[in-house]
């Protein structure tokens, strides 16, 4: 994918190469689904399946940004500022805006093999990347802590979308072969080793994106927030639901809905520490019973899945050589994460898909990764 970038650059911006190349990976969370912004615990990871970012500073004077993937393509400032349709550009406009608006005009080229929609954080990685490059070009020395945090504020303060940290510092900070266990109040972590002799982790894409994501993410953020004004009165120590146990709950009263939203998000906490606990004893049965509880809680209680990640789930779930499966992300769309035997994986993914295919009448895409290295700095041959 690299040389076939590097094509396309000096196709476009002649025969100097790229001053910096970044790579810049997708991220999954193994566990911890909508406990980061009620200051909890996630279990994410970066991902091999990544965009890499090509960046130097225009001789021309003029911004010349591309997409690769999408084919497109802006060569002006006033292109940029407007957007139009290219809501890419937003987010490099926005860190460039952000961090180092002192560069000038830049030359950009953007491709790779991340998925855009699936809930692996493609627009969190091309913040990152452009961070990353951006430190590159302009010589300042921050940490990678630091540019994460950065770009949490370019989603947040340019963009719009109120998200926690996970994302940012799994995309910058993770280590191959390893998930970190982030606490999402302290910024406090620490690597866990997450192979699993003789299993994989595979990601199932539906290929959907329900509309109603927005609306519903919001609903669920101010439910838990709900929860916790009516908790405070009786428990006034409690800060988020973090703070918050199952007695707690039941003496706090809360109508039936906040209880259902609230139990599972602090019961969503304990099994991202009982999930560490598998993992450091390399247990995948354990392993594979908290995906299973975890996908019914995201399901019945916290109510953000859809038909297309039921079904895949249920589908892993009763397949044979399957630890476990759950939706991941947001929901309503987007991937389910699967921990499968190495064995089972070819004969699962054609039987996965065929299913699929007769139910919904079109293919599911089978993603299968590493755990990686967050951000770094390519060498381009």
């Amino acid at each position: 994918m690299l040389n076939t970038l590097l094509d396309r650059w000096h196709l476009s911006f002649g025969s100097t190469a790229p001053e910096v190349v970044v790579r810049a990976p997708g991220r999954v969370n193994i566990i911890g689904e909508h406990t980061d912004y009620n200051e909890g615990w996630v279990l994410p990871g970066a991902m091999s399946r990544s965009i890499y970012l090509l960046v130097s500073r225009s001789k021309t004077g003029q911004h010349h940004w591309i997409a690769y993937d999408l084919d497109e393509e802006i060569q002006s400032t006033e292109e940029i500022l407007e957007y139009g349709q290219y809501a890419w550009a937003k987010y490099i406009e926005g860190a460039i805006r952000l961090y180092a608006p002192e560069l000038g005009p830049l030359h950009i080229l953007i491709g790779g093999d991340l998925p855009v929609g699936a809930g692996i954080s493609s627009s969190s990685a091309l913040v990152c990347g452009i961070l990353f490059a951006l430190q590159h070009l302009n010589g300042k020395t921050e940490s990678k802590e630091s540019i994460a945090l950065i770009g949490q504020r370019v989603e947040k303060e340019i963009i719009g979308v109120q998200g926690g940290i996970m994302d940012q510092f799994a995309i910058m900070m993770s280590q191959p072969h390893h998930v970190m266990l982030l606490d999402c109040r302290t910024r406090e972590y620490k690597l866990v080793d997450a192979d699993l002799p003789g299993c994989k982790w595979i990601l199932i894409n539906t290929r959907v994106k329900h509309a109603l994501i927005d609306s519903d993410y919001n609903q669920r953020a101010a439910q838990c927030k709900q929860s916790v004004a009516i908790i405070q009165k009786s428990f006034p120590e409690v800060q988020a639901l973090r703070d918050v146990t199952m007695d707690m709950l039941t003496a706090a009263d809360l109508p039936e809905v906040l209880f259902r939203r609230s139990a599972f998000v602090v019961q969503e906490d304990d099994r991202v520490h009982q999930m560490v606990e598998a993992l450091h004893h390399h247990d995948a049965q354990r392993a594979g019973a908290l995906l299973k509880a975890s996908h019914e809680g995201l399901r019945h209680m916290y109510e953000v899945s859809c038909d297309e990640l039921d079904h895949l789930a249920d589908f892993a779930n009763a397949y044979k050589g399957v630890m476990g499966a759950r939706m991941m992300g947001g929901g309503f769309g987007g991937c389910v994460i699967c921990l499968i035997s190495e064995d089972a994986l070819e004969d699962f993914s054609i039987a996965c898909v065929d299913a699929y295919l007769d139910r919904f009448g079109f293919e599911p895409e089978v993603i299968e990764f590493e755990l990686s290295l967050g951000v770094d700095k390519v060498s381009t041959p």
